[in-house]
């Protein structure tokens, strides 16, 4: 911490924070505070308390034990709406906007401008002009929120704290579906925050970003607060507190057996960005896919797998011609998906782990009448809950209730649950630990030892660079790069991704 922010006045304070759930310590004993002007990251593994202890200060849940202070005055935070007096908001991982209301409409939703029941919309935009101009953000107060990127409605979510005049601002996974450029545009408002004398409480699971933004770490494991690191801690270091001891190979060794082709997309094209897109996946192999946000990526996949249409091309797989695909031909074929929006597209998130586990391939489950067997159900359940490590009670526990790295392991049963030859991975650790992603990544391993292979789309490029035995970069709809493990670097592949503008001078080959 630096002298200037030490010197600050403290806004918060919890002292010996407790909170259980049927007998399970989710929170013991955790203290800390937080001075205006400063980042506070918060990281730990999935499960380590983090989540509860934003809804203990955000008015979601109420605590067990211990003392809260604001500004230096004992405090109870009964609800959002007390936690939102108090000046305390939170920006959550899945945004809590209405994509059908405009900017200013989603700002001062609940506490609209206006007198005799006649809302005063210009007032609203005058003070939605004010709050963006405030952190320096060109956005159209009118504009719908779906017509904007995911970077804009985080500042509108940022707006909308700053008109409830929040002095605490809780940020969770900011960054997680941001871009690089995405990233530093954050970052410069977090920054202005800081200035501003806002404390921000910063949650993620990209350490390698914390460097650039906090003040100081806070680690928790297992729902105590095991260390507090200064703002250069190392990586490896943060990692070896996150998880009780040191993880030395995050990646695993690239060395399956590359076989037969399994997967052939020929000059694929739809009507929305992808053009003449051409690539192969084989045996034993995992085939990377990077390039910036909106890039075609993520549309590539929902082609292959049949959530969307082609207007031209070929899909093969294994050397037999795919036509007009469906997600139910796909996974009778041999085709898995892991999509990026879990919540949305992967799991039933008021079901039980046990039915989200069978929910693509109920077969196994059901009895002689064709009826499911929820014994056998579970028994199936139980056996990926072991082999992936979900923690939860039971496979009887609604998914709902699982932390978003759980949540991922269960989208991951289900998609294993129907024997692919090949999955299409999409962001598969978004949201995840370090533990558990090197859980994932040893999976993935696993996965294509058996002759199988992962088509795997992350905007992460360490990921891309450490489990991929060769390198896709698209740009604009194609496909405009193909390296392998050796060649790939992450300058290689930003200078393609970004057409070639990102590096001044030479020929793209050198780079």
């Amino acid at each position: 911490m630096n002298t200037l922010t030490a010197q600050s006045p403290i806004l918060l304070e919890t002292h010996n924070i407790q909170k259980s759930f049927m007998g399970h310590v989710a929170l013991g004993d955790v203290s800390f505070s937080l001075r205006g002007g400063e980042c506070l990251a918060l990281v730990g593994e999935n499960g380590a308390g983090k989540s509860t202890l934003m809804k203990i200060l955000s008015g979601v849940y109420k605590r067990d034990h211990g003392l809260i202070k604001i500004k230096g005055q004992e405090v109870q935070i009964g609800d959002p709406k007390a936690a939102q007096k108090l000046g305390i908001s939170i920006i959550h991982q899945e945004l809590q906007l209405i994509p059908d209301l405009t900017v200013y409409e989603n700002i001062f939703l609940g506490r609209e401008y206006g007198k005799a029941g006649i809302i005063n919309d210009a007032e609203m935009i005058r003070q939605t002009r004010k709050l963006l101009d405030s952190i320096e953000v060109a956005i159209d107060p009118k504009s719908l929120v779906r017509q904007l990127t995911i970077a804009e409605q985080q500042v509108v979510e940022i707006s909308k704290a700053l008109s409830q005049n929040a002095d605490i601002i809780i940020m969770d996974e900011p960054t997680a579906s941001l871009s690089l450029t995405e990233v530093q545009q954050l970052f410069g408002i977090i920054h202005q925050l800081k200035r501003e004398g806002k404390g921000i409480i910063y949650i993620s699971h990209r350490l390698e970003e914390l460097r650039g933004i906090a003040e100081r770490i806070c680690v928790l494991r297992d729902g105590t607060l095991v260390k507090e690191l200064p703002c250069d801690a190392e990586v490896d270091e943060i990692i070896e507190h996150m998880v009780g001891r040191k993880i030395t190979n995050l990646y695993p060794e690239l060395n399956s057996e590359i076989g037969n082709c399994l997967l052939e997309v020929d000059n694929l094209s739809d009507s929305q960005i992808l053009s003449d897109v051409s690539m192969q996946i084989r045996e034993g192999e995992v085939v990377g896919v990077s390039g910036l946000m909106g890039s075609g990526q993520t549309q590539l996949a929902r082609a292959i797998y049949g959530l969307t249409k082609r207007i031209k091309g070929e899909i093969r797989i294994e050397g037999q011609s795919y036509k007009n695909p469906s997600p139910q031909r796909s996974i009778r074929l041999g085709l898995g998906l892991v999509s990026e929006d879990r919540k949305d597209e992967g799991l039933v998130l008021g079901m039980s782990i046990a039915s989200n586990t069978t929910l693509s391939n109920l077969e196994p489950a059901l009895n002689k009448l064709r009826m499911i067997d929820s014994r056998k159900e579970n028994q199936i359940a139980e056996q990926y809950r072991g082999k992936l490590k979900i923690k939860s009670v039971n496979c009887l526990q609604e998914v709902i209730l699982l932390s978003g790295g759980n949540q991922q392991k269960v989208v991951l049963a289900k998609v294993m649950m129907t024997n692919p030859k090949v999955i299409i991975m999409c962001e598969p650790t978004r949201g995840v630990d370090v533990n558990a992603k090197v859980e994932i990544y040893n999976l993935i391993d696993q996965f294509v030892r058996e002759k199988k292979a992962v088509l795997l789309i992350s905007s992460e490029l360490p990921e891309i660079l450490g489990l991929s035995h060769r390198v896709l970069v698209m740009d604009k709809g194609k496909i405009v790069a193909e390296f392998s493990h050796q060649e790939a670097t992450q300058e290689k592949i930003m200078y393609y991704a970004t057409g070639g503008n990102l590096i001044e001078g030479g020929e793209a080959d050198d780079k």
